[in-house]
């Protein structure tokens, strides 16, 4: 009888040592709040996104990677909407590796590829940024938004794309916020290619926007246009010097701490997850062999 005690009373604080886990595990980032979001990849059309299509099919997923695509009809949306919001602090930045292939260049710049973060997501009129990829002029475009700037939209070209070659791009436009002033920094495969001054936004919750777009009539076909996206983060990063606020090569540190706390969060996750099922495993077995030794 003493031994069936001893094995409920360990399966117990198993049990209790596992649950604790999963409480603090929220806190291995320093507090409460979400310092990272990515789109997962390992499985199919992540749940802490939202996936719409309008009068067409959703973006299709190829194992490892996301394919949005242009159409010959019109009035036809693609996107992906993340459910759960990041509070921005004093550098915050969007990363992004995609492929793009231009077949055929539209009539219209209202054809696009996008990946984007926004504070509203109901009316997209609030402070976003990010980049655009205009089909007609098959190029990448960087962008700001803002009702705190005169012109409340700029958009300027980043690179061009080669028309009828599937090229990779690596993505990055990062927010900082160094003595009141706030600057985004727009990165091509780890080059700063452009720098705008933008409104100060730590404090403001963001969300991750991944959208195609056909609004072109029928008669132009972009079915053979396509991006495929291998990942999206937004993510906090530990806050720049001031000397490096102009700095004109992106740092490696930015990358390299989105990967390390996203494997510490998934490890800790799998740690909690094991644990608990060694827990739950433990306790069920003792209490069918305290039943049984009841029962005898």
């Amino acid at each position: 009888m003493r031994g069936s005690v001893w094995r409920l009373s360990r399966a117990r604080l198993i049990l209790l040592l596992a649950l604790s886990l999963l409480i603090i595990m929220p806190m291995a980032h320093g507090d409460n709040q979400l310092r990272d979001l990515c789109l997962d990849m390992t499985t199919a059309y992540d749940r802490n996104f939202k996936w719409y299509n309008t009068a067409g099919p959703l973006p299709s997923f190829n194992g490892d990677h996301y394919v949005f695509t242009g159409s010959s009809a019109s009035n036809i949306y693609q996107d992906a909407l993340s459910l759960k919001a990041i509070k921005a602090g004093k550098t915050f930045a969007l990363s992004a590796r995609i492929s793009v292939y231009i077949e055929n260049p539209s009539q219209s710049d209202r054809d696009e590829f996008a990946i984007f973060v926004s504070d509203d997501t109901r009316v997209f009129t609030g402070d976003e940024f990010g980049f655009v990829i205009r089909q007609k002029s098959s190029t990448i475009n960087g962008y700001i938004q803002s009702p705190r700037i005169p012109e409340f939209f700029k958009e300027f070209r980043l690179e061009n794309i080669p028309v009828g070659v599937e090229k990779t791009y690596t993505l990055k436009a990062v927010y900082s916020e160094v003595n009141n002033r706030g600057v985004i920094r727009f990165f091509i495969n780890d080059i700063n290619v452009f720098t705008q001054d933008f409104p100060i936004i730590s404090g403001e919750e963001f969300y991750l926007v991944i959208s195609s777009k056909k609004l072109s009539p029928e008669s132009v076909d972009t079915s053979g246009n396509y991006m495929k996206v291998f990942s999206a983060c937004m993510v906090n990063l530990p806050p720049q010097r001031t000397d490096n606020i102009v700095q004109e090569t992106f740092s490696q540190n930015g990358s390299q701490y989105m990967e390390r706390m996203m494997l510490m969060v998934l490890a800790l996750n799998s740690a909690a997850l094991t644990i608990l099922a060694i827990a739950l495993l433990a306790l069920t077995r003792g209490l069918r062999k305290s039943s049984t030794q009841l029962k005898d």
